[in-house]
């Protein structure tokens, strides 16, 4: 986390900076500034988390300055440190957002004390990233089948459902963090380890900011899965077909059908529909009467040899399903080719 501390006697500002830097948890920078102005060009340029400013400073003075945070910066955390014991700055101030309002002097617990505080709100918001596991799931299947229709749509679905709605920026970029972590660690395990040039940014500059590095990272994985395949992808639904066909006397479940194509039982089973346009379930059947039929017509075979070989131990069940779907019985449809 990144503070600003904007003070215009350079004495108190050292102390300042002194006592910031004695707080228990650690921050990634500490800045300084002399003055409302300063401090703007210092928001603009380093994109602090918390700002801690004086009231009366030249140029620009520290309320001006609160009324410009909330205005243009709205995800940057205030607390005022001032002389002043003045009801109406410290109205104003908080009109402005300020989450504490110190008078001087102020002592190092002072500081601590509302940094505490502060940091507490900023991350409150942080909710169980189990909300989101299934978002991610489904964003990193939609990559490993190079759907980049099915990607975008996702990360635009988050935006209109607000999936984030109940997050801080701060919050919202933790959990997008997580999210990215668990993509990659998917795809990982899978066998492909993709390039992270660039993470995501802890700038904070806003929700619609953050998701959209999120979604450049994601287009980033993408395109380098694509030219990882060079065109030699498998689709999973001809994959699963394959092993089905080459399967069918053995029961094997949508479960381990989906787990061998790397896809989650869900997804696997909508996706196996959309695609086919019936369930594995019917999928599996019709390719046994397919087999059933061909082999039938040779003579060698009996029946309950062929009701073994395309997966059925119980023969009325074999011979039920084959009329349901043939419309007459084994014996009946091997009749039909003159073979007794």
């Amino acid at each position: 986390m990144r503070v600003l501390i904007v003070e215009d006697e350079p004495v108190i500002q050292k102390g300042l900076v002194k006592m910031v830097q004695r707080y228990p948890a650690s921050f990634s920078a500490i800045y300084t500034a002399d003055d409302g102005e300063s401090a703007l060009e210092m928001i603009r340029r380093e994109e602090p988390h918390l700002v801690l400013t004086d009231l009366r400073m030249k140029r620009m003075d520290g309320l001006e300055l609160c009324e410009r945070i909330h205005r243009e910066f709205s995800h940057v955390q205030v607390a005022v440190i001032s002389g002043y014991n003045d009801f109406q700055y410290a109205q104003r101030a908080i009109a402005y957002g300020v989450k504490r309002y110190l008078l001087k002097p102020v002592t190092q617990q002072d500081i601590h004390n509302a940094l505490r505080e502060i940091i507490a709100g900023m991350n409150e918001n942080i909710v169980s990233l189990q909300k989101y596991v299934g978002w991610a799931e489904k964003l990193e299947e939609s990559i490993w089948m190079l759907q980049k229709g099915d990607m975008d749509r996702l990360l635009e679905e988050s935006k209109r459902s607000c999936l984030f709605s109940g997050l801080h920026v701060l919050g919202m970029t933790s959990v997008l963090k997580d999210c990215l972590n668990m993509i990659v660690g998917k795809l990982a395990q899978r066998g492909w380890h993709p390039q992270i040039s660039s993470g995501l940014s802890s700038s904070d500059i806003g929700k619609q900011e953050a998701l959209n590095a999120f979604g450049a990272v994601l287009d980033d994985i993408f395109t380098q899965l694509q030219l990882t395949r060079k065109g030699k992808f498998k689709d999973p639904i001809e994959e699963a077909k394959a092993f089905i066909d080459m399967h069918l006397s053995e029961e094997v479940t949508l479960e381990e059908v989906a787990k061998r194509v790397g896809l989650t039982r869900t997804y696997f089973s909508a996706l196996f529909k959309k695609m086919t346009g019936e369930t594995f379930v019917h999928y599996r059947i019709k390719k046994r009467i397919e087999e059933a039929r061909k082999l039938l017509a040779v003579p060698a075979l009996t029946i309950t040899d062929i009701a073994v070989q395309v997966g059925y131990e119980d023969y009325p069940h074999f011979t039920k399903t084959f009329k349901n779907f043939v419309g007459m019985s084994p014996s009946e449809y091997r009749s039909s080719f003159g073979i007794e």
